[in-house]
C-alpha cells in the first residue's frame, strides 16, 4: 500500500517538506518543479511507496516529518493531507 501526501501552501516551503521527509527516511520520487509558474501557492502530490527497509512504518515517518514541518513553520502555513492509496500493477 502506498501513501500520498498532498501539500497546499507556499511554493518556497515545498523543498523544506521534502527535506524533512528524506531526513525521516521516507523515499519518494521528487515531483517535477515548474519554475515558470509564478503562483505563490503550490499544490504538490507526493507518492510514497513502502520500501524494504527495516525501521518504523512509512506512516510513522511521514507523521514525524509533518510534525517537524508544522512545529517549524506553524499549523496554518500549509495544508498537508496524507491518504492511503492502493498500488495498481503497471499496465
Amino acid at each position: 500500500m502506498a501513501q500520498t501526501i498532498t501539500y497546499r501552501g507556499p511554493r518556497v516551503l515545498v523543498g523544506a517538506l521534502a527535506h524533512l521527509l528524506r531526513e525521516e527516511g521516507v523515499a519518494f520520487d521528487q515531483p517535477p518543479e515548474d519554475r515558470t509558474d509564478l503562483d505563490p501557492v503550490a499544490v504538490v502530490l507526493i507518492e510514497v511507496r513502502a520500501g524494504e527497509a527495516l525501521g518504523p512504518p512509512p506512516g510513522a515517518m511521514i507523521d514525524a516529518a509533518v510534525a517537524k514541518f508544522t512545529k517549524r513553520f506553524g499549523d496554518d502555513t500549509a495544508l498537508i493531507e496524507i491518504a492511503d492509496t492502493e498500488m495498481r500493477p503497471p499496465s
